[in-house]
């Protein structure tokens, strides 16, 4: 009787993974950037923030490819290091995330902070 209950449980959570909402895109940069560093240099900001800016603009190319997609996208961002390290950053983005210009700018500062926040850069975001 368990392994009956235990076998419709498993097929009931793989079934919703199957049917599930959201689409997840990989994306992998190379970089030199050290991941935690007390250094805070302005050669690792500038670093930092032209990364950034290339994985908010892929980040938007995916989401104007499939802006009549409903489902949401879960971006896992790889960065490698050349030293062999690698940092995995998740991030979440709800269908249609920006409906005119003005929401677009709101949503590229609010990703911009968030990796920002994961290299601990000070440079704030500006268009």
């Amino acid at each position: 009787m368990n392994q009956k209950i235990l076998f419709i449980l498993l097929g009931l959570i793989f079934s919703i993974n199957i049917y599930s909402q959201k689409e997840t895109v990989f994306l992998s940069y190379t970089s030199d950037i050290p991941f935690q560093t007390s250094n805070e240099s302005e050669y690792y900001h500038l670093e930092a923030t032209l990364m950034i800016r290339e994985i908010i603009t892929d980040v938007v190319k995916v989401l104007e490819k499939n802006e009549n997609d409903t489902r949401d996208f879960e971006f896992t961002v790889i960065i490698k290091n050349e030293s062999g390290a690698v940092f995995p950053i998740n991030y979440l983005v709800n269908s249609t995330p920006y409906s005119s210009e003005q929401t677009k700018q709101i949503f590229m500062e609010r990703t911009y902070d968030w990796f920002n926040r994961s290299f601990r850069s000070n440079i704030p975001y500006s268009d």
